[in-house]
C-alpha cells in the first residue's frame, strides 16, 4: 500500500529532524562534551528517545538511528503511483524528423 502524501512528508520531516538530531550527537561525541545540552534533550524527549543522566552519547547515537529505522519504509512500498514510459501514441519534439531521416538514409541503401 502506498502512503498518502501527507503521510510521506510527515514520515520525511520527522527523518530529517531525527538526522538534525544525530549531526548534534556525532559533533559533541567529537568534541568528547562532558554532557548533553539542554537543547539536544529536549529534541530527544521530544522523538521519545530517552536521554538519562550521564548516559554516553554513542547509546543515544544508536538510539537514534533505531528511532530512524522505524521511520525507514521498504523501498517498494513508496513507488511512483503512474508510471514514466511514455505512451505509445506520445512521441518525444523532433522524433518525426529523426524517423523521416532514418527511412531516407535506409532508401537509399
Amino acid at each position: 500500500m502506498i502512503a498518502a502524501p501527507e503521510e510521506t512528508m510527515e514520515r520525511r520531516a520527522r527523518l530529517r529532524r531525527l538526522d538534525d538530531i544525530l549531526e548534534a550527537l556525532e559533533q559533541l561525541n567529537l568534541t568528547e562534551a562532558p554532557e548533553l545540552p539542554e537543547r539536544v534533550r529536549r529534541s530527544l524527549a521530544a522523538h521519545d528517545i530517552p536521554a538519562e543522566p550521564g548516559i554516553e552519547i554513542r547509546v543515544l547515537i544508536e538510539r537514534v538511528w533505531r528511532k530512524q529505522e522505524s521511520h525507514m519504509l521498504n523501498p517498494r512500498q513508496e513507488r511512483r503511483r503512474s508510471s514514466t514510459r511514455r505512451s505509445p501514441g506520445r512521441r518525444p519534439p523532433g522524433h518525426d524528423v529523426i524517423e523521416s531521416i532514418l527511412r531516407q538514409a535506409n532508401s537509399r541503401e
